[in-house]
């Protein structure tokens, strides 16, 4: 149904002002060209084919218009919604900062609910996957690399060993300095070393955890769907992963 709406709005707002167009353009050439006595009509006819593309692309001008107006609007309001998702994250932020330095038990505490709202937020903001799952992972002493707040697809994310070559791949990425990161199929271009299971999931966005320049873990996202993640999901993971960095940060002070 899509696809026909497409193809009518092209032929209507495109196909036809090049038509209308040459129609007036021919009418007129043909008004001077034709006898006396038909001159006139085609005199008339091209200049109510003039009048028609003048509606036309009147229409054509407020169609734009409105949709610009439209997708204005909408990101406007997907900025409110990511605000209002990550609300709760910030709120968690804050109070953490206040804890005592010493009491380590609640700033982990807290630091571990920030990421499970983080992970709700992202998770939230990607509807155009379906069982999509958000998983911060931290470093565990002395050598892996494990979950510490999930949220989405009820399937339990692994933890790497550094000691392993997939642990070691994770951990080469992370300290390579590499952005987000987007795998569309992990049957095609998945990193060297990797060796997920892809009846749990087909594609991935990976994002470094940094904050005062250290790397405290990694903000991953999945979905079952091959190709359902785009790359806007990356940028989206990379400003939750900014906020993550904070709160690591404010946690390990």
């Amino acid at each position: 149904m899509s696809q026909v709406k497409s193809f009518v709005a092209f032929v209507v707002w495109t196909v036809l002002p090049i038509l209308g167009a040459a129609l007036v353009t021919g009418f007129g050439v043909l008004g001077q060209l034709a006898s006396a006595a038909d001159a006139p009509g085609w005199r008339i006819a091209a200049l109510v084919s003039a009048v028609v593309l003048a509606l036309l692309l009147i229409a054509k001008s407020i169609r734009d218009r409105t949709r610009l107006q439209s997708l204005e609007d909408a990101r406007y309001a997907a900025v409110r919604e990511f605000h209002n998702r990550l609300a709760p994250a910030l709120d968690l932020m804050t109070e953490m900062a206040f804890v005592d330095v010493s009491d380590k038990t609640s700033r982990e505490l807290m630091l571990r609910n920030v990421a499970s709202a983080c992970c709700s937020a992202l998770v939230a903001m990607t509807p155009s996957s379906k069982d999509v799952r958000a998983t911060v992972f931290q470093f565990v002493p002395p050598d892996t690399i494990g979950p510490l707040a999930r949220f989405g697809r009820q399937d339990l994310p692994r933890t790497f060993s550094l000691s392993t070559p997939e642990g070691q791949e994770v951990m080469d990425y992370l300290e390579s300095g590499a952005e987000g990161q987007l795998v569309v199929d992990t049957a095609k271009d998945a990193p060297p070393r990797y060796h997920g299971d892809p009846s749990r999931y087909r594609t991935f966005v990976r994002v470094p955890i940094r904050g005062n320049g250290v790397v405290f873990g990694m903000l991953a996202v999945d979905a079952p769907k091959k190709g359902s993640l785009k790359e806007g999901d990356v940028r989206l993971a990379e400003l939750v992963a900014a906020e993550l960095g904070a709160a690591f940060a404010i946690a390990a002070a």
